[in-house]
C-alpha cells in the first residue's frame, strides 16, 4: 500500500495505537483530510513510520506543536491546512532524542488563526526547509521566533496583518534564501530588517502599505540578494542611496505604486541590475532616469504616462545591454518617439534591443528614422496604436526583425514597399486596420514570411500577380473581408488552389453582396471561376471592331492634327480659362513645413485645438515652428522671424481681439506680406481665433483682406470646424502664385 486516505469521515478523537496496525506497511502518503480532530495526543503517529506526506487539512485544531510527529522516520511534508489553529506552543527545552525529531522539510500551514509566533515555536524542526504561514492572522513575532530552523530556505508570511519589522527580525535563518512578506501593512521598510541573512536571493514585499523606503539611507548588506519585490505599495518618489549596497541584485520590481518622481541617480547603486519592472505607476518623466543602468537587460514602463520633452529624448543612450523594452499604454505619441528638432530617435544607443512593445498608444504616424540603428530588433508590437500613416523606410533598418504586429490600426493603405528589406520577417498580423487593398510588391522583400494575418479589413480583390512566399508554406487568414466573388477575383481563387497555403477560418472567408448572386455569403472556396469565367465571344468581337474604329480615327485625326489643336485650345480658353500656376508642397524643399505665429493670449487655443489637430489630420506637416519658443536660438529677434518666414512653406498668423493691438503682431504681418511680395507665392494664411469688429481691424489686416487672400475664422460650432480644417489642409498643400503686389 503507497497512499491511504480517510477523509470526510466525521473522525473526533484519534490516537497512537490506532495506527499500530499499520507499522509494517509501505504507506507514504496518509490523509485524514476534513474531520473533526481537535487534538493530537503525543507521538500519535509513531507507528506510521513509512509515511513521507502526512495531510490534515480542514480538521478542528486550536494549537500546534511538534509532539504529536515526534518518531516519524520517514516524514518529508505535513500540512495542517485551514485547520482553525491560533496558537504555536514552543517545545523549549524539553528533553527528547534528537533521533526522535521528525525530518519534516516541507511544513503548509496556510489558512489558519495564528496571531503571533513566540520564541522557538519551531525548535525540533531542524531539516524543515520550506514554511508556508500566509493568510493567518499573525501580527508580531521577534527575531527569535522562527530561530533553531537552521536549514529553512522559504518562508512565506503573506497576507497576514505585520504592520512592522523590527531590527535583525531573521538573523536566525542563516539558510533563508526566499522570503515573501507580501500582502501585509508594512509602511516602512529599513535594511535593518533584513541584517543578518548571509543567503537570501529574494525578497517579496509587495501589496504592503510602503510609503517610507529607506528613508534613513541605511546600508543594506544583502550582497546575496538576487530579486527585491516591491511592486502595489505607495511609493511616491524614489530618491538617492535607497538602495545602497544592493550592488549585486539582478530584479528589481516597483511596478503598480504612484510614483512621480525619480531622481536621476536613484537607482546609480544598482550596479548589477538587469530586470526592471515600473509598469502601472502614475507619471514617469524621463529625465536622465536611466542613464546609470548600464548593465539592464529587460525594462517595463507600461501602463504610465511617460512624459518626454527634447531634453531627455537620448534617455536610453546608455543602455546598450538592453534586450527588451515595454512601453505599453503609455499616452505615447510618434513626437515622443522622434524628435525632428534635434534629429533623434527615443531608441538611440538601444543597440542590443530585441524585443520592443508599443501597443495601447496614439503614435498616429511615425518619422521614417524612428528605429534607426535597431538592426538586432527580433520582436516588435504596435497594436491597437492608432497609426493612420507608416512612411516610406519606417521599417527599413529593422534587418533582423522576424515578428511584426500592427493589429487594430487605421491603416486604410499600406505603401509597396513599406516592408521592403524585412529579409526575416515570418510573422505579420494586419488585421482590423480597415485596409482596402494590398499593392502587388507589399511582401516581395519577405521571403521567410509564415503567417500572414489579414482578418477584419475592408479588401475585396487580390491584385493579379500579387507577390507572395512562394517556397515555405503561408498560414493565410483573410476572413472578414467582403470579397467580391467575381471574375476579377479569379487569380487569387485559382493562386489559393495551387499555391501551399494554409487557410485559416475559411468557413469566415465569405463572397460579399457585390459577388455573383450565388455565391453571396459563401465561402470563397466554394466559388470556382473557371465554370463562370470561360471566353467571352461578344467582347473580342466588340473589342476587335473599336480596335479598327480607333485605328481610322487616329489617321484622321493626324492629317487634321494642326486644325484640331487650334480649334481645342479656342475651347480650352472658353470653357476652362487658364490654370493658376501653384508651388505644390514638397517636404525637402523647406526647413520647416509650417511657421505659426501668434500672441500669448492665443497659447492656449495652440495647444487644445491646434497642436492635437495637427498631428491627428495633417500627419505630413512635421517641422512645424509653434510660436517665439522655436525660433532659430543665437539670432536677433527680427532676424530669427525673417529666418522662420523663409524657411517654411507656409506661415500661419493668429489674430484676437488682443494681438491686433500689439505692435509685434503688426510687425509680423507686415514682414509675411513683404516675403509674399518678394516670392510671388501667397504663403500667408490669416486665422481668426474668435470675430473682431471692423472698426477694430488694423489697416493692414484690411489691405491684406481687399486683395481676397486666404483667411479663415474660427467658430464653436462643430460642422463650421470641420470645413474650417478642409480649407486649412487644402491652403496647406500649396502655393498660389500672385498677380500684383501688395502696395506696402
Amino acid at each position: 500500500m503507497v497512499k491511504f486516505s480517510n477523509g470526510s469521515t466525521r473522525v473526533e478523537k484519534i490516537h497512537k495505537r490506532d495506527f499500530l496496525a499499520l507499522q509494517n506497511t509501505t504507506i507514504t502518503y496518509f490523509s485524514l483530510i476534513s474531520n473533526k480532530i481537535k487534538n493530537l495526543p503525543n507521538r500519535v503517529f509513531y507507528h506510521l513510520n513509512s509515511v513521507q506526506s502526512l495531510r490534515l487539512d480542514y480538521n478542528l485544531l486550536t494549537s500546534f506543536d511538534i509532539q504529536p510527529f515526534l518518531g516519524m522516520a520517514s516524514i518529508k511534508e505535513l500540512s495542517v491546512f485551514g485547520c482553525r489553529i491560533h496558537r504555536l506552543i514552543p517545545l523549549g527545552n524539553a528533553s527528547y532524542d534528537f533521533d526522535n525529531y521528525p525530518f519534516i522539510s516541507i511544513l503548509d500551514m496556510r489558512c489558519n488563526s495564528i496571531e503571533n509566533v513566540p520564541a522557538d515555536s519551531y525548535w525540533g524542526f531542524t531539516k524543515l526547509q520550506a514554511l508556508f504561514l500566509t493568510h493567518n492572522k499573525i501580527k508580531t513575532f521577534g527575531n527569535q521566533s522562527f530561530c533553531k530552523l537552521q536549514s529553512l530556505t522559504e518562508l512565506d508570511i503573506s497576507y497576514n496583518k505585520i504592520a512592522f519589522l523590527t531590527p535583525h527580525t531573521f538573523a536566525c535563518l542563516s539558510s533563508l534564501t526566499k522570503l515573501n512578506v507580501s500582502g501585509n501593512s508594512i509602511q516602512t521598510i529599513s535594511p535593518q530588517s533584513f541584517n543578518g541573512m548571509p543567503s537570501i536571493t529574494s525578497i517579496f514585499l509587495s501589496r504592503n502599505k510602503i510609503t517610507n523606503l529607506n528613508n534613513n539611507k541605511r546600508l543594506w548588506t544583502l550582497t546575496t540578494l538576487r530579486m527585491l519585490d516591491l511592486s502595489f505599495n505607495d511609493i511616491k518618489s524614489i530618491f538617492p542611496r535607497r538602495m545602497n549596497g544592493l550592488s549585486n541584485l539582478t530584479e528589481l520590481r516597483l511596478s503598480f505604486n504612484p510614483v512621480s518622481y525619480y531622481d536621476p541617480i536613484a537607482f546609480k547603486d544598482l550596479r548589477s541590475l538587469q530586470r526592471l519592472y515600473l509598469s502601472n505607476q502614475k507619471i514617469l518623466v524621463l529625465q536622465n532616469t536611466f542613464q546609470q543602468l548600464h548593465t539592464v537587460l529587460f525594462l517595463c514602463i507600461s501602463n504610465t504616462r511617460i512624459k518626454i520633452s527634447g531634453y531627455s529624448i537620448d534617455q536610453f543612450v546608455n543602455m546598450t545591454h538592453l534586450y527588451e523594452l515595454r512601453m505599453e499604454k503609455a499616452q505615447l505619441t510618434g513626437s515622443h518617439l522622434y524628435d525632428v528638432v534635434n534629429n533623434q530617435s527615443l531608441f538611440t544607443g538601444l543597440h542590443a534591443l530585441k524585443r520592443l512593445r508599443l501597443k495601447d498608444n496614439y503614435l498616429h504616424s511615425l518619422d521614417s528614422r524612428v528605429f534607426y540603428n535597431l538592426s538586432k530588433l527580433y520582436y516588435l508590437d504596435m497594436t491597437n496604436s492608432n497609426i493612420h500613416v507608416l512612411r516610406s523606410g519606417v521599417f527599413y533598418p529593422l534587418s533582423s526583425l522576424a515578428v511584426l504586429r500592427l493589429s487594430g490600426n487605421k491603416l486604410a493603405e499600406i505603401a509597396g514597399d513599406t516592408f521592403h528589406g524585412l529579409s526575416h520577417l515570418s510573422f505579420l498580423n494586419l488585421q482590423n486596420n480597415g485596409l482596402r487593398g494590398l499593392e502587388v510588391t507589399t511582401f516581395a522583400q519577405n521571403p521567410k514570411l509564415k503567417t500572414l494575418l489579414l482578418p477584419g479589413n475592408q479588401i475585396s480583390i487580390i491584385k493579379p500577380e500579387t507577390v507572395f512566399p512562394s517556397n515555405i508554406s503561408l498560414h493565410l487568414d483573410v476572413s472578414r473581408n467582403p470579397f467580391a466573388c467575381t471574375c476579377s477575383l479569379i487569380w487569387f481563387r485559382q493562386w489559393l488552389h495551387s499555391a501551399n497555403i494554409d487557410l485559416k477560418h475559411a468557413d469566415q472567408t465569405l463572397c460579399s453582396g457585390t459577388s455573383l448572386k450565388e455565391f453571396v455569403n459563401k465561402p470563397i472556396l466554394s466559388f470556382h471561376p473557371e465554370d463562370h469565367c470561360g471566353v467571352n465571344v461578344v467582347l473580342i468581337v466588340v473589342l476587335s471592331f473599336l480596335g479598327v474604329l480607333v485605328g481610322v480615327m487616329a489617321m484622321l485625326v493626324y492629317n487634321k492634327r494642326w486644325w484640331l489643336n487650334h480649334k481645342i485650345f479656342l475651347l480650352k480658353l472658353a470653357i476652362v480659362g487658364y490654370i493658376e500656376m501653384e508651388e505644390d508642397f514638397n517636404a525637402g524643399n523647406y526647413r520647416h513645413h509650417l511657421n505659426l505665429m501668434f500672441h500669448e493670449t492665443e497659447e492656449e487655443w495652440v495647444n487644445q485645438v491646434m497642436k492635437p489637430a495637427l498631428e491627428e489630420r495633417l500627419p505630413h506637416l512635421q517641422n512645424i515652428i509653434y510660436g517665439d519658443e522655436d525660433l532659430h536660438l543665437g539670432m536677433y529677434y527680427i532676424n530669427a522671424l525673417y529666418d522662420a518666414i523663409d524657411n517654411s512653406f507656409k506661415t500661419v498668423l493668429l489674430l484676437s481681439n488682443q494681438s491686433v493691438n500689439n505692435a509685434w503682431t503688426m510687425t509680423k504681418l507686415r514682414m509675411a506680406l513683404e516675403h509674399i511680395n518678394d516670392t510671388g507665392l501667397d504663403k500667408v494664411i490669416l486665422i481668426f481665433v474668435e470675430d473682431i469688429e471692423d472698426d477694430n481691424l488694423p489697416y493692414l489686416v484690411r489691405l491684406f483682406l481687399s486683395r481676397n487672400r486666404p483667411y479663415m475664422l474660427w467658430t464653436e460650432d462643430e460642422d463650421r470646424q470641420e470645413l474650417f480644417w478642409a480649407q486649412f489642409e487644402k491652403s496647406t498643400r500649396a502655393n498660389r502664385a500672385i498677380n500684383n503686389a501688395i502696395p506696402l
